[in-house]
């Protein structure tokens, strides 16, 4: 049985883009459209949007270009715990320049939008353990905000020494800083020091 077809609007922006796209791909714009239809209707399927799944998708290749893996949190705050014991100060240090290299990447790649928007989509689809994380800018300070019951005080003080680098390398210093088992509250200021900003940048670009 020959199924049915039925006349689609879309805007002429849209199918200009697509018409570009099957053309390279030697495809038709029959069978573009109904691949476009299928992945949108499997996503709402499993209760996310396009444009969710989509945001999803771009977070975890950010996280692949800086080399991340997945490690089960259990092992993970196993790892930790007896590492931490015998080099507290050398663990938190690494973490904090990773933190530094993370905002490095993210200020550069993300260069013409906001970078630490992007640094907060990026901490909420990867950090799958944390209850409620938010990054909020208040003019020239930035308000950091995790928490999660889950959360070890290893790893805890590791990933909020990780924050610390991430946005110091994004131009700021922090100011007030709260943890506890689960818990990170931190208050940083933007610097106004533009040459130590241009500093950090250059480094980042070598």
């Amino acid at each position: 049985m020959k199924k049915s077809r039925k006349l689609i609007l879309a805007r002429n922006d849209l199918v200009e883009e697509a018409a570009k796209i099957i053309a390279k791909e030697g495809r038709t714009l029959f069978s573009f459209t109904n691949e476009v239809f299928e992945w949108a209707i499997e996503a709402y399927n499993m209760e996310v949007t396009p444009a969710e799944a989509l945001e999803f998708y771009k977070m975890m290749k950010i996280g692949k270009n800086l080399g991340y893996v997945i490690v089960p949190s259990e092992i993970l705050c196993k790892m930790t715990k007896e590492l931490y014991e015998v080099q507290h100060e050398k663990l938190l240090e690494k973490w904090y320049e990773s933190g530094v290299w993370n905002g490095h990447y993210l200020t550069i790649k993300f260069h013409k939008q906001n970078p630490i928007k992007i640094l907060e989509k990026f901490m909420k689809a990867t950090l799958w353990n944390v209850d409620e994380f938010s990054l909020d800018i208040y003019e020239n300070k930035v308000k950091v905000k995790c928490f999660s019951p889950k959360l070890s005080q290893e790893v805890t003080e590791m990933l909020a020494k990780f924050l610390e680098g991430t946005l110091f390398s994004m131009g700021y210093t922090i100011k007030s800083s709260k943890l506890l088992r689960g818990l990170i509250m931190l208050e940083l200021e933007k610097r106004e020091d533009k040459d130590a900003k241009s500093e950090i940048l250059l480094e980042a670009k070598s």
